[in-house]
């Protein structure tokens, strides 16, 4: 019934696959039975997130993490980013339907991957372990069970730390304070967004303009790092002054080679696929495209305390912790 109630697009769906499969049960029954099972999935995850803030049990996390990794030569890669979820607003049910309130409320659920990439003697990378986190206390509370998961599966034994994101402030300050010395990057495709922006503030309409600036630039981005790119901005800022440009476009421009700047030491892009590091968070994209999947399905308004609790569920399943749940409950 839990496997259902995460791995279908609702309960009702979950009730009808259990039925199909000569079943007797119905979609209320399964809700609370996965409610139920995802309350211990959540006081579990705290207690492991907690574990890994104590000074003893740290170090037990550590070595036992090394014994079952014994001999593994890997790189792990660490990647961040929020999703939107709707839940019922304050007003949920409120009728008439025509009278104002808030029935509907969207919140940020911030997640996490922690990624295991083993070497190889070819430098190719094979087959990676994936592991999930995901919370809406916002980075502070990401931040701790992202070092949880991240300890228990072999942060201290790792060869490297990544951590590849966008350029929001958020995470850098999370991989400071939990990974510090770990390799940061920005990643490319927002990289590139940037590029875009600016090249649109530049040449405004003349699009063929746009795409002879910015497309060679890109290519130098990606292949020989952020130099060329720095130089260029650093020219039209010369050049803006120079002239007198208006208010409007200097601001895109200032903003933007401000952007690059602090970024520039994130923007090694040939040094980190040298190392067989991604230049882009595409899985972080799809995980929370998955963990969305099953929380914003059309009519789907969670209360929060019920969204926690799945939440919990679809990460024990997701991160192999699902036997010890039953062994908990045997």
């Amino acid at each position: 019934m839990c496997h259902l109630a995460v791995s279908a697009t609702s309960f009702e769906r979950a009730a009808e696959i259990a039925g199909r499969q000569g079943i007797a049960t119905d979609a209320g029954h399964i809700r609370r039975v996965a409610l139920q099972v995802g309350e211990r999935a959540e006081t579990e995850a705290a207690r492991r997130e907690s574990a890994a803030f104590d000074p003893k049990e740290n170090r037990t996390i550590a070595r036992t993490a090394g014994r079952e990794l014994s001999g593994e030569r890997f790189s792990m890669v660490l990647m961040l980013d929020g999703m939107m979820l709707r839940s019922r607003g304050q007003d949920w049910g409120m009728k008439p339907a025509l009278a104002p309130g808030e029935r509907v409320s969207w919140h940020e659920v911030k997640a996490g991957l922690v990624i295991r990439l083993p070497e190889s003697p070819t430098r190719k990378r094979q087959l990676f372990a994936k592991y999930y986190v995901a919370s809406d206390g916002g980075p502070d509370a990401v931040g701790r069970k992202l070092y949880a998961e991240a300890l228990r599966r072999g942060l201290e034994q790792a060869q490297q730390v990544y951590v590849i994101a966008d350029g929001a402030v958020w995470i850098w300050r999370v991989a400071e304070e939990h990974f510090p010395g770990s390799i940061e990057a920005l990643d490319f495709y927002h990289a590139s967004e940037h590029v875009w922006a600016l090249s649109r503030a530049l040449w405004e309409d003349d699009e063929e303009q746009m795409r002879q600036w910015a497309i060679p630039l890109l290519h130098a981005l990606k292949h020989r790092g952020g130099e060329e790119l720095l130089f260029a901005v650093s020219e039209f800022q010369q050049k803006a002054v120079a002239e007198g440009w208006g208010d409007s476009k200097r601001q895109v421009l200032d903003r933007e080679a401000a952007y690059f700047r602090n970024h520039a030491p994130r923007m090694d892009y040939p040094g980190f696929k040298r190392r067989g590091f991604p230049i882009g968070s595409g899985a972080m994209e799809s995980a929370c495209s998955q963990l969305q999947g099953r929380f914003k399905c059309p009519g789907q308004f969670w209360s929060r305390l019920g969204e926690r609790k799945l939440m919990a569920l679809a990460l024990a399943w997701r991160n192999r912790d699902w036997n010890e749940l039953w062994a908990q409950s045997a």
